[in-house]
């Protein structure tokens, strides 16, 4: 892979993914000091209220490491912190991609909003697991392509968030909203990621 593929600290794209990603994993932290601050946090109780305290724990562990993984600096020069990140990232997803099947059942937004937020959930476990079988096999190229369609799927914390604000400040209904943004705030982000990977022909197979 050249130089041209890779994610590096000096892009612009980068830094603004790193810094949204954190900024919302910044949010999410206070599921755990103050989680009442979190308005569907506090209307749940019981163990739902405590499944929605770890699927946000989780995720944030998984959407804040996430971006330091694509750096190639990181991968050549720690490659022992690079597979421990990698291996927390996805053991992050798989508890929080399980939680989240459970939670989908219970989201605002009737239907639409629940099969978003289950596919997204059954997508995020999969592609993870492609990843780490990619891993496994020493198929570094496959890896880092399921790699980045997995964190397309993490990023789905932070555009979520961009179309509910958009979307509550053009004045549309919150349950509305929330159920197109459960299926726009992943859908885009694959594409996106499926156009970068195609337009650079990034190989599936094959060591790099």
């Amino acid at each position: 892979m050249t130089s041209a593929h890779r994610f590096g600290p000096m892009s612009i794209g980068w830094v603004i993914m790193t810094l949204l990603a954190i900024g919302v994993a910044g949010y999410s932290s206070m599921a755990w000091w103050s989680p009442d601050t979190i308005g569907f946090i506090q209307a749940r109780e019981g163990f739902l209220r405590q499944l929605l305290v770890a699927h946000a724990l989780t995720g944030l562990v998984a959407l804040a490491i996430g971006p330091f993984q694509f750096l190639a600096s990181l991968r050549q020069r720690q490659p022992r912190l690079h597979r421990l990140l990698g291996r927390t990232y996805l053991l992050a997803i798989l508890f929080s991609g399980l939680s989240g099947l459970w939670l989908a059942l219970y989201t605002v937004g009737g239907f639409a909003a629940t099969s978003g937020f289950l596919v997204l959930s059954i997508g995020w476990l999969l592609t993870g697991t492609l990843a780490w079988r990619a891993a496994l096999l020493r198929d570094f190229a496959a890896h880092r392509a399921w790699m980045m369609r997995s964190y397309a799927l993490t990023f789905a914390a932070v555009t979520l968030r961009i179309y509910l604000g958009l979307g509550v400040a053009a004045g549309i209904p919150f349950a509305e909203i929330y159920a197109t943004a459960a299926w726009m705030s992943w859908v885009l982000n694959l594409v996106v990621v499926e156009w970068w990977l195609l337009g650079r022909s990034v190989p599936e197979h094959g060591r790099v």
